[in-house]
């Protein structure tokens, strides 16, 4: 798994003693900490445990145990409850849930900018309705923030355990109360499970790693362990019929989690028959009991019990802080190491703040009822104040130097690529997946005669040129053919997208069909090593009877993206001036680009515009257009597709030095 995905899990200590089917283990108490401080040595040193992610696995077999054995316990002496089950899943995981939600808002109210607060606001009510895992998902792909800068993007494994506890306890009393055998149901569902996840990484990563349909396996496996022991025959002790296989079994559980914190890594194909290592490993500690040799001597010892009481927190906390200094330090931490280990030691101090002084106290103790509610209220609360924050952009009101400039972050919320303010009327630029029949043929009706027609054919970093062109240069057709990836080069197969072939084969075939006086090409230019292939295309285009060939090169791509190039840079100073061009965050491979493109287009009889040159100088890229006319706007609205200010502005340039 790329390392987009930083996962942890919450695990989830069980309240063993009364309601279930097993004497308190401190062992297993200690497995929490074999699994919560790889995940956060990963987060904190990611070289030095390349596969500490793995821990989310080890907390989903422990908490399909433990919560599988309050349920049967509970249905065996006839006093299961819904009621009573869901008030203990809340006392347990509310309490430090929302002491680190309301701490991270506070403290996102006055160190993020507008886009960071309101993408903490739609996690805070994810976290609180345990839906991230879904909600991610939906972000991942192209135009994904990079993980490290979501502070709260943890809590989707603690959504795909509390989706667990919703679908579980219900198929087991439906199954108790008609007598039917748990155990095929629960086989079946792993195996489908697992099946799923196998094939499911290999086509979409994101959705094996993120949806609980994939990871529901790791899960059952736990279950099925607490089945096992709800039987009997092991006494409470180990499910091995012997000790020295009970040894046995720890020594390789504990060998099976070593391989899978060494072997797996960020590339890996994660879950997948990969997760097998830290599920097994995890089943093996478990299934070998509390008297085995690793279980008695390394899981029971007293720094690893109290460290796995504290995992719950340690896991909330650990990640927030450093994701937020990430945001705010990004490039200006003179020693990363030593300000990761006092991270480090923060999280293991607000994780036994929280455990002692909020988690235990609310938890135990009489007054459940009021607990309880007052709880759902305090979530339902912070809850409402994240959606707050999403709906309304991030609250563009707080005060505060770094709030200064809400223009810098406002194209992020107010554009949106796919609009019209992009494409012309009709389907003139295709959605992803969309064939060539997706064009509208409106996109190639003429009023001024064939020689007044300019045909823009590309992907979206030609699309983004629509409203430029429109608006400069009223006197001309603009005959739009542009698709997502698609870069305007014939019989090549575009990487990620394979309609692409198809469609420019269809847009060359209406240059044939309707001969315009100009055709335009732009793209990414990521393909810019298909460099006979580009010089084919523009003599290919001249043949079919076109008057002139133009070639635009890419425009500047900030990183990860204009705004928050901007954010960064005016995080540390109280009293920035917004500035006319910047260079931090810049792309030094498109100026490399720019230049062969340049020579290709020549080479092929093409006029070529460098965006480029008209853009930028030793000083840096222009951010924002000169003009009252273009009010507060900024160039682009991501890493590098221009706004549509941005994009009259560049064609105003291009219009004034007659390149066009």
């Amino acid at each position: 798994m790329s390392n987009a995905v930083p996962p942890a899990s919450a695990g989830n200590t069980a309240i063993q003693a009364g309601h279930s089917h097993l004497d308190y283990r401190a062992d297993i108490d200690g497995l929490r900490a074999v699994a919560i401080l790889p995940v956060v040595l990963y987060h904190a040193f990611p070289g030095v445990l390349p596969g500490g992610f793995v821990g989310v696995d080890v907390f989903f077999v422990i908490s399909g145990f433990l919560i599988s054995g309050i349920v049967w316990n509970a249905l065996a002496v006839g006093d299961f409850s819904f009621a009573r089950f869901y008030a203990n899943r809340i006392l347990r995981i509310f309490p430090a849930l929302l002491t680190v939600l309301f701490v991270l808002y506070a403290a996102g109210w006055w160190l993020l900018m507008p886009v960071e607060f309101a993408h903490m606001g739609k996690l805070i009510t994810g976290g609180v309705g345990f839906s991230n895992n879904f909600l991610l998902w939906l972000e991942a792909g192209y135009f994904d923030k990079a993980s490290t800068l979501k502070p709260l993007m943890h809590l989707w494994s603690l959504g795909i355990e509390e989706q667990f506890y919703l679908a579980f306890p219900l198929l087991i009393v439906i199954l108790w109360r008609l007598k039917l055998s748990a155990l095929p149901a629960l086989i079946g569902l792993a195996l489908v499970s697992f099946a799923l996840s196998i094939y499911q990484v290999g086509i979409s990563p994101e959705s094996a790693f993120f949806l609980p349909q994939y990871r529901v396996w790791e899960l059952l496996a736990g279950t099925l362990l607490s089945w096992q022991y709800r039987q009997g025959s092991c006494k409470g002790t180990t499910l091995l019929p012997t000790p020295r296989l009970a040894d046995a079994a720890s020594l390789l559980g504990l060998a099976l989690l070593l391989c899978a914190f060494f072997l797996i890594n960020a590339e890996s194909k994660f879950p997948g028959w990969w997760a097998v290592l830290p599920v097994a490993g995890a089943s093996l500690l478990i299934a070998a009991g509390k008297e085995a040799s690793v279980n008695r001597l390394l899981l029971a010892s007293q720094p690893a019990i109290f460290i796995g009481l504290i995992s719950y927190p340690l896991y909330l906390w650990h990640w927030p802080l450093f994701s937020l200094d990430m945001i705010l330090n990004r490039q200006f931490v003179a020693d990363p190491t030593l300000q990761r280990g006092l991270l480090v030691a923060a999280s293991l101090i607000a994780s036994v703040g929280t455990y002692y002084l909020i988690e235990r106290p609310i938890r135990f103790g009489g007054r459940r009822r009021m607990k309880v509610a007052g709880l759902c209220l305090f979530g339902l609360l912070i809850a409402y104040v994240g959606f707050n924050t999403y709906s309304r952009q991030g609250l563009l009101f707080r005060t505060g130097w770094v709030f200064r400039y809400p223009e810098i972050v406002r194209p992020l919320i107010t554009y949106r690529f796919d609009d019209d303010k992009y494409f012309r009327s009709g389907k003139c630029h295709l959605r992803v997946h969309q064939g060539a029949e997706g064009f509208d043929d409106s996109c190639l009706r003429t009023d001024k005669g064939r020689e007044k027609a300019i045909l823009l054919w590309g992907d979206s970093h030609a699309a983004q040129f629509y409203p430029g062109l429109v608006t400069v240069f009223p006197d001309i057709d603009l005959l739009q053919q542009t698709a997502p990836g698609c870069q305007p080069i014939l019989d090549w197969d575009v990487p990620g997208f394979p309609a692409c072939r198809a469609v420019n084969q269809h847009i060359f075939a209406m240059i044939e069909k309707l001969r315009p006086g100009r055709v335009i090409l732009s793209s990414r230019w990521l393909g810019i090593d298909q460099e006979e292939k580009i010089i084919a295309t523009i003599r290919k285009i001249k043949d079919a009877g076109v008057r002139e060939v133009i070639v635009i090169g890419p425009v500047p791509r900030w990183q990860p993206n204009l705004p928050e190039a901007l954010t960064a840079k005016f995080r540390h100073q109280a009293f920035a001036v917004f500035p006319e061009r910047l260079s931090e965050g810049l792309d030094v491979d498109k100026p490399v680009i720019d230049r062969r493109l340049a020579g290709l287009a020549t080479q092929a009889g093409a006029r070529y515009i460098s965006p480029l040159n008209l853009l930028c100088n030793e000083a840096g890229c222009l951010v924002r257009p000169a003009g009252d006319d273009f009010g507060d706007a900024v160039m682009a609205i991501d890493d590098s597709h221009l706004s549509p200010e941005g994009s009259r502005y560049l064609m105003r340039l291009i219009r004034n030095a007659n390149l066009l």
